[in-house]
């Protein structure tokens, strides 16, 4: 077989073998396996194309033939490298490049048979670093990279003793000798092609299933639970761990839709880091999701969006940390700051507000009342000859009697923003936001008569029989230059008017401040 037939054949089968590693790398979904190696096959390709086409001549398209190979040869060497698990330096391999470039370009002033030789040389010196390497660092039982390394070092020996003989011999090099020494090279580095291209796919396989296995293990040994999902979130993947917190195993996963796991009050969380991870965004936060048992289990999750090299969602995973005691430590503690908040704010005896959240409610509403100068009116309300009450009936008589005219007065107040509130011993009061005069006096009435509804029986009254209560009502135009003090002092002088005759209602409306 002639020169120019294993040239041509080494240019075919570089760029076959070239489209090979990209299906490869591919197929795989890892576009950046093995760098270097095929820009290696594709110079190799087109500097052999060329060296066909011009193999009885040499002219600028030569020269660039054999610069194209020498850069093929070293960028096989940088992913012999890199498969081995080792890295090439960016700017090492620029500059290794452009050395190249341009020690070709010297060559090509040469005289023959010193050009040939001083190609051959170069050949040499790329493939004997490779081979070196391989050599010198693989493990015995990694055969493969020994195989390789011996293969690259005989095809390093064969272009190095033709370098010898082109330098030292002019005459047989540009004599007889040439074709011989031409089919003895070309026919090795076509053997070294195939051998080589083989057993890096090897190699490249090899890393691919260790790297795959050791995520694997990594993550089905995590103390995390992990999850993979696809474009449309049903579950391509999940850890041994994280089917163990969700009381499935790890078959039952696969193939469920995550939002299958959100409870219904969760789902905006659910739609919210959707949206984010449809974006290629990344994101962490809470949510709680139900085990098999449909219990509520809560996680911090880190979300993470796959996307390809053009930016396009291809799905997303999550790291799942479980933080269900920690977060049912929390709810408790803010049920019980809730407890505590409205214990602060609850009169112990009755069950109703107290005077402190009287006075707060009462300054709040005042002050929201006063932009819009619009009503508010207050009732005091006293038990008709609670003290006699208490000496004759004594005083778990009185407590009771206190609760039963509280949940009275509670009950008689319709709206939600309306307060009823115990002011003080046998004192209530009410705040009634929004209420002019005449609605305070209907609900100051509707109360009176509640309570004598209640008839607890009061045989120390000098009123009636029952127990009755005496009412005062002031209503007032809020205004910054009032104070909510006004109206409570209001409020208690009308219900000492009405305490003259016991048992009804007194009012009034404040005049509008000038």
């Amino acid at each position: 077989m002639d020169f120019k037939t294993v040239i041509l054949m080494l240019a075919v089968g570089s760029f076959s073998f070239g489209l090979l590693i990209l299906l490869f790398k591919f197929s795989l979904g890892k576009p950046q396996l093995a760098p270097y190696w095929v820009e290696a096959k594709m110079l190799k390709a087109a500097g052999s194309l060329l060296l066909y086409l011009h193999a009885d001549s040499f002219d600028i398209l030569s020269m660039v033939a054999n610069t194209a190979l020498l850069l093929g040869c070293a960028y096989e060497a940088w992913a012999v490298r890199v498969l081995n698990g080792l890295t090439v330096r960016r700017r090492l391999h620029l500059w290794a490049a452009s050395a190249i470039v341009a020690l070709s370009a010297a060559f090509f002033y040469l005289k023959e048979p010193y050009r040939a030789g001083a190609y051959f040389l170069g050949h040499s010196i790329l493939y004997f670093l490779p081979g070196i390497f391989l050599l010198r660092y693989s493990d015995a039982k990694f055969s493969l990279r020994i195989m390789l390394g011996i293969s690259y070092s005989v095809t390093s020996a064969v272009y190095l003793a033709s370098a010898v003989l082109y330098f030292a011999s002019s005459e047989f090099a540009l004599s007889a000798g040439q074709g011989a020494i031409l089919a003895l090279v070309s026919g090795t580095g076509f053997c070294n092609f195939l051998f080589s291209g083989f057993i890096l796919l090897m190699i490249a396989m090899e890393r691919s299933d260790m790297e795959l296995h050791m995520f694997r293990r990594i993550v089905e040994i995590a103390n995390e639970g992990v999850m993979m999902f696809d474009e449309n979130y049903k579950i391509l993947y999940a850890n041994r761990h994280m089917a163990k917190m969700l009381g499935y195993t790890t078959d039952e996963l696969v193939g469920i839709s995550y939002e299958s796991l959100f409870p219904p009050d969760m789902l905006e969380v659910y739609h919210e880091q959707k949206a984010l991870r449809r974006l290629g965004k990344d994101s962490v936060y809470e949510s709680c999701l139900y085990t098999k048992d449909g219990v509520r289990r809560w996680f911090l999750v880190s979300g993470t969006a796959i996307c390809d090299e053009s930016g396009e969602f291809e799905g997303s995973f999550g790291v799942f940390t479980d933080i269900n005691e920690r977060k049912e430590t929390e709810l408790q503690l803010v049920e019980s700051n809730r407890i505590l908040t409205e214990l602060t704010y609850q009169d112990g005896l009755t069950g109703i507000a107290n005077r402190r959240c009287f006075d707060a409610t009462l300054e709040r509403e005042y002050q929201r009342l006063a932009g819009s100068s619009a009503m508010l009116s207050v009732i005091i309300i006293d038990i008709d000859h609670f003290k006699e009450y208490n000496d004759f009936y004594g005083h778990p008589k009185g407590d009771e009697c206190l609760r039963e005219v509280g949940r009275a007065i509670a009950s008689s107040i319709r709206r939600g923003v309306d307060l009823a509130a115990r002011y003080g011993g046998e004192e209530f009061a009410c705040i009634l936001p929004d209420t002019d005069l005449e609605s305070a006096v209907k609900t100051a009435e509707r109360i009176r008569q509640r309570i004598a509804e209640l008839e607890i029986e009061h045989r120390a009254s000098k009123v009636s029989d029952h127990v009755t209560a005496s009412l005062g009502v002031a209503t007032v135009r809020c205004s910054p230059r009032r104070s909510p003090a006004e109206i409570v002092a209001a409020a208690d002088k009308q219900l000492y008017k009405a305490k003259l005759s016991r048992n009804t209602v007194e009012f009034t409306l404040l005049a509008d401040e000038r």
